[in-house]
């Protein structure tokens, strides 16, 4: 839904195996995904003064920062997607086109941008959205006191950013207002994907300077002005919400179109719960589900299906790195993980193929790529990643020197035990289930692995332990929403990126993934073959494994008019959504 639209959000993951016991060696991928709507259509009238009831599946708690530059977690943009939208109009291919809260040009020869805010675009306060607000989003981002891990290379690009990131400079010398709903942002090189939402070279979201501008940058975060009262310049503001639960929308008096709606209320519900809760008549529509909810509930007779593939992928991370005081991966030449071999030997003995197989309901399947397949061209359809191979991943290990002992497990090849230290969110049972599934494989291979203090640990404190840097871990299982821009997805891994978490940093890596936005890369042809390249060297490293590639699906009331999942009508979905009984 709306988490397309930014850089970057890390997610939960959720395996869909209920009981892993059975599974036999297969070279056969999961089947192919059932056919899915985008859009339904109702052609009955809407209903006035309605409650539409929406349901977000998921097994922890948003974490409610509403503000995109300082939020981290998915949920959080799931639940306030009906407030924060972005300013910039779409196409199906995630291109900027005219039409939005605001408008973007680029001047490739002036090396600018310049950015209208349209007169329709206003806070939730009645207070128009002006060219300030935006540039005090970029200022969030980039002082440091404000905690934001939004700060990237591509952003890195306009002019004095760096600089102001440093503390140099006391404000962003190429943000320049030339007047309340003109912003022109000079960059010191342009891009070839800077047209494309998501490739976070334009930041995409304002953040309201006249209600915040009192609030100091450390305390942002944590201020009851982002936590408890936003203001939003989408359709629906904030009326009450127990906070990490629910919350009650209405409308935003001073969006340019009513909302069909009179109120809207989301809540969490686990996805133990969900597929008895659509059956209950509970919900209107129910977003994020698993494919196990989605298996329970696709015969429902008062709901209608919706689903697209989705730009995300599950994986499985090594630690070979840390971060130094500037904040920059760099490489821990301690870090038993650094060893390619016992990378690559862990990636060959999962059975992804056969719990996707078994238990995918052909919504999830092997990912070949870190590159989500639903990028189309841009995935390497001949990359193969990591299919189950037990005996080459033993291999791998013996021609590097882990040696087997009487117990089972394997040394180091100087000799030292070899237990490496797992995390992984506390979850729903199906992904804990295929977690403990793993460690069994990886004890056949013979490498002893432990889940950090034996046991899964809470989200918001795994993701905080992995943006700080920390090392008390060798592996993470994680996923990613990627953003719309399918380059970006390598940029992820830069040197200067606060999502490396592994700390990946070579050469190699460094020059593939600038070759990505330097000039040759105008031409979409070598763009695309250096994204495959980037994604055959990422393969082989095996610092990251990709793990699966899924399709999103939506329950939706067959009472619901207006619902649809195309991401050009993204920006007015929630005012157009209304109910028809």
């Amino acid at each position: 839904m709306n988490k397309t639209r930014i850089a970057k959000w890390m997610v939960t993951v959720s395996v869909t195996a209920a009981v892993l016991g059975g599974l036999v060696a297969s070279t056969k991928t999961a089947q192919a995904a059932p056919k899915l709507k985008l859009e339904y259509k109702n052609d009955k009238s809407a209903k006035k003064d309605a409650t539409l009831r929406i349901g977000y599946a998921d097994d922890g708690s948003f974490k409610g920062v509403f503000a995109p530059e300082l939020s981290n977690d998915a949920a959080t943009s799931e639940v306030s997607q009906f407030g924060t939208v972005g300013l910039f109009k779409i196409d199906d291919n995630y291109k900027f086109v005219k039409g939005g809260l605001a408008d973007v040009d680029f001047d490739r020869e002036n090396k600018t941008a310049t950015i209208k805010v349209s007169d329709k675009a206003n806070w939730s306060d009645g207070q128009p959205v002006v060219a300030r607000d935006l540039v005090f989003a970029y200022e969030i981002i980039a002082n440091k006191e404000s905690g934001s891990a939004r700060y990237t290379d591509q952003l890195a690009n306009i002019v004095g950013m760096e600089e102001y990131h440093a503390g140099k400079a006391d404000a962003i010398s190429g943000l320049e207002v030339k007047d309340d709903k003109t912003l022109v942002v000079h960059f010191k090189e342009m891009a070839p994907t800077m047209g494309t939402s998501g490739a976070g070279y334009i930041w995409e979201y304002a953040e309201p300077y006249h209600y915040l501008k009192d609030v100091s940058m450390k305390d942002l975060a944590s201020n009851d002005k982002l936590r408890k009262e936003p203001l939003f310049y989408g359709p629906f503001k904030i009326k009450k919400m127990v906070q990490g639960e629910s919350i009650e929308w209405v409308p935003n008096t001073y969006y340019s179109q009513k909302p069909k709606v009179k109120k809207l209320t989301v809540e969490t519900v686990s996805t133990s719960q969900a597929a008895a809760a659509v059956k209950a008549g509970k919900y209107d529509i129910l977003l994020n589900q698993t494919p196990q909810v989605y298996d329970a509930v696709k015969n429902e007779k008062d709901f209608v299906q919706l689903g697209k593939p989705m730009l995300y992928y599950s994986y499985m991370g090594f630690r070979v790195g840390t971060v130094d005081k500037d904040g920059n991966s760099v490489m821990d030449k301690t870090a038993v993980t650094r060893d390619r071999a016992l990378r690559q030997a862990m990636a060959y003995a999962m059975n992804i193929d056969q719990v996707q197989e078994k238990f995918g309901y052909g919504l999830s399947y092997r990912a070949n790529t870190l590159v989500p397949a639903a990028f189309g061209k841009w995935n390497d359809k001949h990359a193969t990643g990591y299919k189950l191979n037990m005996k080459k991943a033993k291999a791998l290990l013996d021609e590097a020197g882990y040696k087997v002992q009487k117990d089972g497990y394997r040394t180091q090849p100087n000799g030292k035990k070899l237990t490496l230290t797992l995390m992984a969110n506390k979850s729903s049972k199906n992904f804990e289930a295929s977690v403990k599934n793993y460690i069994q494989q990886w004890k056949e291979l013979g490498v002893r692995v432990k889940l950090m203090n034996g046991r899964f640990q809470e989200f918001n404190s795994m993701s905080e332990k992995l943006i700080s840097g920390a090392k008390d871990f060798d592996i993470w299982m994680g996923a990613w929403s990627t953003s719309s821009e399918p380059t970006d997805v390598a940029a992820n891994y830069s040197k200067t990126s606060a999502y490396n978490f592994g700390h990946f940093v070579t050469k190699e890596n460094t020059e593939l993934i600038n070759s990505l936005s330097s000039e040759k890369a105008f031409d979409e042809n070598y763009r695309r073959k250096q994204l495959y390249k980037w994604q055959e060297y990422m393969n082989k490293e095996a610092f990251i494994v990709p793990m699966t590639f899924t399709h999103s699906t939506i329950s939706v009331s067959k009472d619901v008019k207006g619902m649809t999942l195309d991401v050009s009508d993204s920006d007015t979905l929630w005012s157009n959504v209304a109910l028809t009984k």
